[in-house]
């Protein structure tokens, strides 16, 4: 199946990791069209003033511009994901989109939605199929209008769909001989389907033969840090959380300390 996946490399923090998510990518997933939206090609051609979150709104109107070029499925990936695991077999999944699970349950980001829904989604890493192009562009307008304050494309896609009509079920699915059980929206006649947080990883402890795993640039030290992660066991590497690090601000011990065996934290 050919489909396309596009990131977005902007800024200092990323440009060191591109070649390696390159790399990775087209080792991993062989029947995908790479394409990096960077300083070169990405048009800033919608203007708000006084929003958040503009670059999130500009990349996805980006998405959709080439999504309507290709018509073939998409798949927005943050550079900041490392692909363990060809990703076509969660593209022949029978949905409409399908979309990462965010880290924290009830009070994933934004919680106000989470609270209500009991889990929120990731949008950096999102697949759109053709008959998704409607509710992507619904997604596009509330996000330029404004219409729930902020350009962010998590947080209007959050919105959206605890503010209209929809259903929530479940359903298991073997990927790669494991059983995992991920969370269906009918909403606006078409089908999400939320990824079982254990297929794409985020702040990942352990290798439990996750697709990808989802790393914060910042949890690990920085890009340099970062681009090990690559390369080396997961396991043998500083741990990818928050906790403990006095330079993102917490001073706790960190919990995730006994699942590794290890005897520190590394900030």
């Amino acid at each position: 199946m050919k489909y396309s996946i596009t990131t977005l490399c902007i800024g200092n923090k990323y440009t060191p990791i591109l070649q390696h998510w390159l790399n990775r990518t087209t080792q991993k997933c062989k029947n995908a069209v790479i394409t990096v939206f960077n300083d070169s090609n990405y048009i800033n051609n919608i203007h708000v003033k006084n929003r958040s979150g503009l670059i999130w709104l500009l990349r996805f109107k980006q998405n959709i511009d080439y999504f309507k070029q290709n018509m073939i499925p998409l798949v927005m990936c943050d550079l900041d994901i490392i692909i363990e695991k060809d990703i076509e077999p969660l593209i022949q999944l029978p949905f409409d989109i399908i979309i990462s699970k965010e880290i924290g349950g009830t009070n994933a980001y934004p919680t106000d939605c989470s609270n209500i829904l009991g889990f929120g989604v990731c949008a950096g890493f999102v697949i759109f199929k053709v008959t998704a192009l409607s509710f992507m562009t619904t997604i596009l307008d509330n996000m330029i209008n404004g219409k729930y304050n902020t350009c962010d494309d998590q947080v209007n896609i959050m919105k959206h769909i605890v503010n209209n009509k929809h259903s929530i079920s479940n359903e298991i699915v073997k990927i790669y001989d494991k059983c995992y059980n991920n969370i269906i929206i009918d909403i606006d006649n078409i089908k999400i389907c939320v990824l079982d947080f254990d297929i794409i990883v985020r702040d990942p402890i352990m290798n439990i033969g996750q697709v990808a795993n989802h790393i914060n640039i910042d949890n690990v030290g920085g890009s340099n840090n970062f681009i090990k992660y690559f390369y080396e066991d997961l396991e043998k590497l500083p741990l990818t959380c928050r906790c403990g690090k006095t330079h993102l601000g917490d001073n706790n011990k960190c919990i995730h300390i006994d699942l590794r065996n290890i005897n520190k934290c590394v900030c």
